[in-house]
């Protein structure tokens, strides 16, 4: 397990101890474009993202290419999400759901993704989302 760096990055997948892909950007988006990159060409890898919520979990099952999953801050149902899967987690913070940048209601994200039982399904309405 490698220790993050999230002054360097947002978001890092890592395969063999080398990072493959990372990004400065923030929320799910830089998530979805390194599955569009790596996706079938990489196995076994580690992801370092600063939040985990069940939006980018439904898609780290997805992606068929990541084994673990450190970040700062999880919310539960992210955590029993990859538990059912059997991705390991490593999270400094737990919260019950995560919020939008205001504070006032849950992620967008979130909301689709509680709304779509499917991952693989999921993973596609949000690829197109971001598209």
């Amino acid at each position: 397990m490698l220790t993050p760096d999230f002054t360097r990055y947002s978001l890092a997948l890592f395969h063999e101890g080398r990072i493959i892909f990372c990004s400065e950007k923030e929320g799910l988006r830089p998530l979805v474009e390194c599955i569009r990159a790596c996706r079938g060409r990489f196995s076994g890898c580690e992801l370092h993202d600063r939040a985990i919520g069940l939006a980018a979990a439904k898609i780290v099952v997805t992606s068929g290419m990541i084994d673990r999953v450190i970040t700062r801050r999880a919310s539960s149902r992210a955590v029993a999400f990859l538990k059912q899967y059997s991705v390991p987690l490593t999270a400094d913070e737990v919260v019950p759901i995560l919020l939008n940048r205001e504070k006032t209601a849950p992620c967008l994200m979130e909301q689709k993704a509680e709304a779509t039982e499917d991952p693989e399904m999921f993973f596609h309405e949000i690829s197109a989302f971001f598209s």
